[in-house]
């Protein structure tokens, strides 16, 4: 079984900097997918987020 993670729950893992522990459960035992729609939503905010940190 895989779990899709909206791109909502993503943005939220990522700038609250405490990860939700049932996604980090969920990443470790490799059972997250993601679709061209949700990613295309997250690389915006990622490369945003990579240029704040620089």
């Amino acid at each position: 079984m895989n779990i899709l993670v909206d791109s909502s729950v993503w943005i939220n893992y990522f700038r609250s900097g405490c990860h939700l522990e049932k996604l980090d459960i969920y990443i470790d035992q490799n059972l997250i997918c993601i679709n061209d729609l949700i990613l295309a939503e997250l690389v915006p905010f990622l490369r945003v987020k990579n240029n704040l940190a620089s």
